[in-house]
C-alpha cells in the first residue's frame, strides 16, 4: 500500500501541466528560398489552410522570413519545413538561435524533412541535405531522433495512396503520451517521405533502441515497409533493401531550464509541397488537419520539471503519509 502511494506520487510529479491564458505564437520558417514549391498554388493553398486552422484555435500565426534570436523572441511553437536545395542550408548562428530558444524550455519545434528523390535541378550523388539540415538541428538541442539518409515506400495497398512512394501511415501509436497526438487521426499522408530513426552513442541507430518514456513514435509504415535510396548516400542506421515497420514520426520530450520542451518530427513536412495537412490524397481519406491541431496542443502545452524542491516536499508528504497509515493501524489494534 505505501509502495503504491509512493508510486503514484513520483508519477505524478513527472510534469506539471502550466495554463497560460495568453495566445501562443507558433512561427514557420519561410526564410526566401528555402521551403521546396512553397511558392506554387498548392503548397499556398495549404500553407493558408494550416495558418487559418491554427489561428481558428486562438494560435498567432507569424511568418519568419529569417531565422534569429530576435525573430525567435516571443515564440512557443517553431516549424521547419523540407528545403528545396543545398541553398537553404542552414548557417550556424541559425542553428544556435534555435537551439538558444529551445533551452529556454516549454518551447515546440515541428522538425519536417524529405526524402532523397532526386528533382532534376539536384546533385545526383547527393541529397544529403534533405536529412542532415534538419539534423543539424536535432543535433543542437540534444534531440535523440535523427532523420535518415534515404527514402521509404510501402507496397502495401493500405499503406499508400496508389503507389508506394505516396505513403500513408499504417499503424498510429495510440498509447500515452503519443495517444494525445494521434487520437482520432489514423490516417496521415507521408508522400514520399524519409523516416525516423535514433541517434545514440554518437552513433545512428534503428528506432527501437532510443524509444522511452520520453521518445516515443507516432506513426509508422506496414511490415512491408522498404528502404530505399535513390542518390549516392546510403543510409545511416538500416540498409537499402530493407524491410520492416520503420517509423513516419515521433516525439520526444527533453527537460531544460526547469521546463519539458518538445520536438516532433516527421519523415514528410507540415510545410511544401504534398505535406501532412491533407484531408483526401488519390482518393484516400485522411486526417491530417486532426494530427496536426492535436500535435500543437500537446507541443505547446508547457510542462514544469519536477525541482529538488519539489522533490522533497513529495518524500515528506509520503513520510506524512505512512505515518499516518501506521497511526491508525497502531490505534485500531488497541481498539481491539
Amino acid at each position: 500500500m505505501i509502495l503504491l502511494i509512493f508510486s503514484m506520487l513520483s508519477v505524478a510529479m513527472l510534469s506539471v501541466p502550466v495554463a497560460y491564458s495568453q495566445a501562443k505564437v507558433v512561427a514557420i520558417d519561410l526564410t526566401p528560398g528555402r521551403v521546396k514549391d512553397i511558392e506554387s498554388e498548392f503548397s499556398q493553398k495549404l500553407l493558408g489552410w494550416l495558418e487559418g486552422n491554427l489561428t481558428a484555435q486562438g494560435y498567432t500565426v507569424k511568418e519568419l522570413t529569417e531565422v534569429t534570436s530576435a525573430s525567435l523572441k516571443g515564440v512557443d511553437a517553431l516549424v521547419i519545413g523540407k528545403l528545396k536545395d543545398e541553398k537553404g542550408a542552414f548557417s550556424s548562428a541559425e542553428v544556435e538561435a534555435i537551439r538558444n530558444w529551445f533551452k529556454e524550455g516549454g518551447k515546440f519545434l515541428w522538425i519536417g524533412a524529405d526524402s532523397d528523390y532526386v528533382e532534376p535541378y539536384l546533385n545526383p550523388e547527393d541529397t544529403s541535405f534533405k536529412a542532415g539540415e534538419p539534423n543539424k538541428i536535432l543535433e543542437a538541442i540534444g534531440s535523440h531522433l535523427r532523420l535518415e539518409y534515404g527514402s521509404l515506400e510501402d507496397p502495401n495497398p493500405e499503406a499508400n495512396a496508389g503507389a508506394a512512394y505516396r505513403v500513408v501511415s499504417f499503424e498510429a501509436n495510440t498509447a500515452g503520451l503519443a495517444g494525445k497526438i494521434t487520437a482520432n487521426a489514423p490516417k496521415v499522408l507521408f508522400h514520399g517521405p524519409t523516416f525516423v530513426v535514433g541517434f545514440k552513442q554518437g552513433k545512428y541507430v534503428p528506432f527501437s533502441e532510443v524509444a522511452s518514456e520520453n521518445v516515443v513514435w507516432l506513426y509508422r509504415s506496414s511490415s512491408d515497409g522498404t528502404v530505399v535510396s535513390h542518390d549516392g548516400v546510403d543510409p545511416k542506421a538500416v540498409s537499402v533493401g530493407q524491410t520492416g515497420k520503420f517509423v513516419e514520426a515521433a516525439a520526444e520530450t527533453i527537460k531544460t531550464n526547469g521546463k519539458f520542451s518538445k520536438v516532433l518530427v516527421t519523415g514528410e513536412s507540415l510545410t511544401g509541397d504534398r505535406n501532412v495537412f491533407n484531408t483526401e490524397y488519390h482518393g484516400v481519406k485522411l486526417q491530417g488537419p486532426t494530427f496536426v491541431l492535436q500535435a500543437f496542443a500537446w507541443g505547446t502545452t508547457v510542462e514544469e520539471a519536477p525541482t529538488p524542491v519539489t522533490t522533497y516536499i513529495a518524500i515528506v508528504i509520503v513520510i506524512v503519509i505512512i505515518i499516518a497509515v501506521i497511526a491508525a493501524f497502531l490505534m485500531k489494534r488497541k481498539k481491539k
